[in-house]
């Protein structure tokens, strides 16, 4: 038996077979395979920003003395400038590395086996990708013809399973 087939034993039996979660490609990747220049290629599937940092930003990350330091896992900073700005308090605000684990906390925090979801597509993989690893069931509320969201068809598409509508 090989260390792979061994460890597989460990791993969560919905797990084996469950498909990974795929970030959208670089530009490097889809190099040649796009009649694109890579200097050209402008990703809005990632929310990338295509023109960069301000050079305000890059002054200001530049002066910053500890970049090489963890920062505040619980981001007290952060979250008491935002409560400054919006007028909730710290505890109530919840900062992350990216929305991806936002996204992932929130479903991971408040979805069961067996819930609902309601997402209106388009929008992020990770909603789907995350809701299936909680073993939650996505219900997927299509747009109107102009994308906004079908308010009646997401009220429609409630249920007593529904556990979180995702509009993003």
């Amino acid at each position: 038996m090989s260390e792979a087939e061994g460890i597989e034993k460990l791993i969560r039996s919905d797990l084996v077979t469950f498909g990974g979660y795929s970030a959208s490609k670089s530009p490097e990747t889809l190099a040649g395979k796009v009649e694109v220049p890579v200097e050209n290629i402008i990703k809005l599937d990632a929310n990338e920003n295509p023109y960069g940092c301000s050079p305000r930003v890059n002054q200001a990350l530049a002066a910053y003395p500890y970049l090489n330091i963890y920062p505040d896992d619980g981001q007290t900073g952060l979250r008491t400038l935002l409560e400054g700005y919006t007028g909730i308090d710290a505890k109530h605000i919840v900062a992350g590395g990216g929305s991806d684990e936002l996204i992932d906390l929130v479903l991971r925090l408040f979805v069961e086996p067996g819930e609902e979801v309601i997402n209106c597509p388009p929008t992020f993989d990770m909603f789907h990708f995350s809701t299936r690893l909680c073993h939650g069931k996505l219900v997927e509320v299509p747009r109107d013809e102009s994308f906004a969201v079908n308010v009646s068809a997401v009220k429609a598409a409630v249920s007593k399973k529904t556990k979180i509508i995702l509009l993003a």
